[in-house]
């Protein structure tokens, strides 16, 4: 493969997946190493990525992009244990309310946990790291700086095409298609931290098992996958969340989370998201600092408890949603993120 013309490795490719089949791990690992190369055309990436992406990934097809992906990375440096380090990235693809899964992080990182936070660009304007960005964060640092974050608050941003910068040659062909892709589902296994515990939001109920299945193989110290009854790829405020956790490269079972579980009322409808920016940036700021409340509140408690658990830092969704409440209300969350904002403009 690695002696293969990116150009013949793609047209092959091409054929392979006009079969209709699922691909294997190589299969999958080999087409996105000729991507990676920088050598290929947007007409043919976009035509195998249409082909691979008009079914729910496999497992097996998932794997093979994590490894590709990893292959054509630069890591975070860190000498923190892989095994003690969080991420709370989503595929995207769902409705989005609000920044979540970066608030959460935050939290999580405010109880002693420690968050390497992935993210990309958003299709909206003003997802995580657009909003970080007009927060003051330094979204673009470099990885000797994300090291000493994690080491010095427990947190740091890895912006996507910061960290695979290859990847940059499926953008066209990305957009083109519109809707989630196998990138999608690739991004948030593909940690540049290594980390091992990790609660993955994702677009469908369809792909639980199958990234579960790849935490699994990956040796997952703990994990959960969720996605929501109401189609969100985060632990829902006014619906169940269908769950899949992982533990030491173990898939457990399946996991149903309530509202109630973790001593919230149950909302009668999603929280509002924002509309531009400014909206987001105020939003997170308040939320952040314990000025807003209601279900916005709630929605980030009850994702941070699942982080926290993931973290060991609480054993059950009460426990761990109060860890979370008194995170906000202390001040912590709202001082760490100015530490963040110091730190990585250093």
């Amino acid at each position: 493969m690695e002696n293969l013309d990116p150009l013949k490795a793609m047209q092959e490719m091409v054929l392979v997946a006009e079969k209709n089949k699922p691909l294997t791990a190589e299969q999958v690992n080999m087409a996105l190493t000729a991507i990676f190369s920088g050598q290929l055309e947007t007409p043919i990436i976009e035509r195998w990525l249409r082909l691979v992406s008009g079914h729910i990934p496999t497992a097996p097809e998932i794997f093979g992009g994590v490894q590709a992906l990893l292959n054509s990375s630069t890591p975070i440096p860190t000498n923190i244990a892989c095994e003690k380090i969080i991420d709370t990235a989503g595929t995207g693809g769902a409705p989005k309310m609000l920044n979540v899964s970066t608030l959460s992080a935050l939290v999580i990182a405010a109880c002693r946990g420690i968050v390497a936070k992935s993210g990309n660009r958003s299709r909206t304007g003003f997802g995580s790291s657009e909003t970080l960005a007009a927060l003051g964060v330094n979204i673009q640092a470099e990885p000797d700086l994300q090291a000493k974050m994690l080491a010095e608050c427990g947190f740091c941003f890895c912006l996507a095409p910061k960290h695979y910068p290859a990847a940059r040659f499926a953008v066209d062909a990305r957009k083109a298609i519109g809707t989630p892709t196998l990138f999608n589902a690739i991004g948030p296994l593909s940690n540049p931290a290594g980390a091992m515990r990790q609660v993955v939001g994702v677009w469908s109920r369809d792909l639980l098992q199958p990234v579960a299945e790849v935490l699994a193989r990956r040796g997952a110290i703990k994990a959960f996958v969720v996605h929501s009854a109401d189609g969100f790829d985060e632990v829902s405020v006014s619906d169940k969340t269908y769950a899949v956790e992982i533990v030491r490269g173990r898939i457990m079972g399946d996991v149903i989370f309530e509202p109630e579980q973790f001593g919230i009322s149950r909302s009668k409808a999603p929280p509002r998201g924002a509309e531009n920016l400014v909206d987001a940036t105020t939003h997170f700021r308040r939320l952040a600092s314990g000025i807003d409340r209601g279900s916005s509140l709630d929605l980030v408690l009850i994702n941070a408890a699942v982080g926290l658990m993931v973290a060991d830092k609480a054993s059950d969704p009460k426990s761990a949603a109060g860890l979370a409440l008194d995170a906000i209300q202390s001040g912590r969350v709202n001082t760490l993120l100015e530490d963040v904002i110091r730190l990585s403009n250093q």
